[in-house]
């Protein structure tokens, strides 16, 4: 019995491993605003918290923008149910502090008072982005024996007038008893926010 589990666990980290590295951005994708250390800090400010424009698989529902799809949900991870409450009567922004090329802070802003405060680990890459590991792969019950695997890759960037742009791409599959339930589906999508 022992043995059987270390050979489940084996096989996760290796499926984990092999998924990763299958689960990137478009390379046509242009970056409209290389960042490099000199120039990262840039990013810090306070922005909207729903995306300037709906894009990709945000365009069929454009009214459930507002709330639902956006930065805070986006960066939350929580797979099964999302432990942040927004309020339609309540004002909502988040500021942004990059505090090197290695660490950010994200304050989550309600009604002019921060509710919650997020430090996350980033890197910043040759392509001129920053990338955010927030979690980037995360388990639904036990993959692949009765549930699912998502993985999740974020960076960052800004356009020219300083809104900020975040890249997604998104990966989810599962099985139950090595039935594949979900087929591998991968979302990418770009959302921009704009600066306050």
């Amino acid at each position: 019995m022992k043995m059987l589990k270390m050979k489940h666990i084996f096989s996760c980290v290796l499926l984990v491993i092999g998924m990763q590295s299958c689960v990137t951005f478009e390379r046509k994708e242009q970056n409209p605003y290389m960042l490099n250390k000199e120039n990262v800090k840039e990013l810090s400010g306070s922005y909207q918290i729903s995306q300037v424009n709906a894009d990709s698989i945000f365009k069929k529902y454009p009214k459930n923008t507002r709330l639902y799809n956006n930065f805070l949900t986006e960066i939350d991870r929580k797979l099964l149910k999302d432990t942040l409450k927004l309020d339609s009567n309540s004002t909502y922004r988040f500021d942004l502090d990059i505090i090197n090329d290695k660490q950010a802070k994200i304050s989550y802003i309600e009604n002019g008072k921060t509710i919650r405060v997020r430090n996350i680990r980033v890197k910043l890459k040759k392509d001129g982005y920053l990338y955010l590991k927030n979690k980037n792969v995360g388990f639904v019950i036990i993959p692949y024996l009765a549930g699912a695997i998502d993985i999740k890759k974020t960076r960052m960037t800004k356009t020219t007038n300083g809104n900020l742009i975040f890249d997604v791409v998104n990966h989810r599959s599962g099985a139950f008893m090595i039935i594949a339930f979900l087929d591998g589906r991968t979302w990418k999508y770009r959302q921009e926010y704009e600066r306050l």
